[in-house]
């Protein structure tokens, strides 16, 4: 044991404590709060009895970080790194303004705050755009509306660890998609400056390619831009205001084509007016198993196209209409409202109705493009994926 200083309320005394913890800033043991330019004032005093901070470190046998960070005012002490440095320093005055000074904060507290400097730190390490960084660089919003438009089409925001309400984000692409992983990948680096690394295959053999952003500071600006936890046919989504209400051509385009790439599918035709490119999202409906008279069942039993829903009818009114006006993909008419600003003509109905596990039905929603905006949307870098782009460029091969 050695004698160090205890801190009791508002006030310092002389007391035996025992040593204990674990080497650096994060050791579980009583700190002290001090102003932080006595703190300051403190490990400089003691670091001149080495030369430097370093050397201190050493000599208490402490990462040369926690010392920096001591210096700095991040970290409080703890007691007796406190003791050792007022010791070394040797000066009578400092102590005393010490003892005059400082507040002790117990182990709760110091563990609390050493998780708090650590988020800070996490969240240091990442670019979050503000929304006046959005409306004055060009660039920058550009890119961000093609990270929510990828994420909201092909990815997700889910609850990593539930206790501390911490979530993270996923997109997943199809196996042969690597160039939409490449995009998505520096446009993460470019906007939020953090790198998803290389692809991942999910362990269940899906013929996929996965990447994760394990930072809850870009999720939660991912949330508040939109993109919101859990299943997203679950509930009513829409585009942040500053993307789909841009008077600029570009952010409207970098918004357009991730739904066009990741979502979309083509059809090979020649026909200028046939179906080239089509966009499907879903949305759950309020339709019961018992509403869908089994008769108008598909194949697999679980589907009813939409030939079948302009006969069904409920109370006296028809089942396509009813999901029309109160069952809408509230994203897909925004996305198709944002192909119409840029010129293109797309046409956004129901494809089909599905029986989930829960009993009840989802609503398949298109928006359909024919060739002729296909075409032009392989001039606009909208649409870019190699294979889809061959598709429509050479419908014949």
């Amino acid at each position: 044991m050695q004698c160090q200083i205890a801190y009791v309320g508002q006030r310092l005394s002389t007391s035996i404590v025992m040593t204990r913890g674990t080497r650096g800033a994060y050791r579980k043991e009583d700190r002290v709060a001090l102003p932080p330019e006595l703190q300051k004032e403190i490990v400089e005093k003691a670091a001149a009895k080495y030369g430097n901070c370093q050397e201190l470190a050493k000599h208490l046998e402490i990462p040369k970080s926690s010392v920096h960070y001591y210096r700095v005012g991040r970290l409080t002490m703890p007691q007796s790194i406190l003791e050792r440095m007022l010791d070394i320093a040797g000066d009578d005055g400092l102590r005393a303004r010490a003892e005059d000074r400082g507040i002790a904060k117990d182990r709760t507290w110091a563990n609390e705050y050493a998780v708090s400097v650590y988020r800070e730190m996490c969240r240091e390490r990442v670019r979050l755009p503000t929304r006046e960084e959005l409306e004055r660089d060009d660039q920058l919003r550009r890119k961000a509306a093609a990270i929510i438009s990828y994420v909201m089409a092909e990815g997700s925001v889910w609850l990593q660890k539930e206790k501390w309400g911490e979530c993270a984000a996923n997109i997943t692409f199809a196996a042969h998609e690597t160039d939409l992983y490449d995009h998505f990948r520096g446009l993460c680096r470019d906007v939020f400056d953090y790198d998803i690394g290389l692809p991942q295959k999910p362990g269940n053999n899906t013929q996929a390619i996965r990447g994760f952003i394990y930072s809850r500071f870009i999720a939660e600006w991912l949330i508040e831009n939109g993109v919101f936890p859990g299943e997203k046919s679950a509930r009513e989504l829409h585009l942040p205001v500053w993307v789909r209400e841009s008077s600029d051509r570009l952010t409207l385009v970098s918004a357009l084509q991730p739904w066009c790439d990741g979502e979309g599918s083509t059809r090979a035709t020649v026909h200028p007016n046939s179906t080239a490119l089509s966009l499907a999202q879903s949305r759950h409906t309020n339709l019961k198993d018992t509403d869908v008279p089994r008769c108008y069942l598909g194949r697999d039993a679980r589907t009813v196209s939409r030939g079948s829903l302009e006969k069904m009818e409920k109370a006296g009114i028809r089942i396509l209409s009813r999901l029309q006006r109160n069952c809408r993909s509230e994203i897909l008419d925004e996305v198709a409202a944002i192909a119409s600003k840029l010129g293109f003509r797309p046409r956004v109905d129901v494809l089909r109705i599905r029986l989930k596990g829960d009993g009840r039905w989802s609503c398949i929603w298109t928006a359909e493009f024919d060739r002729q905006d296909a075409i032009s949307m392989l001039s606009d870098r909208i649409l870019t994926q190699s294979r889809k782009v061959a598709r429509i460029r050479w419908p014949g091969k």
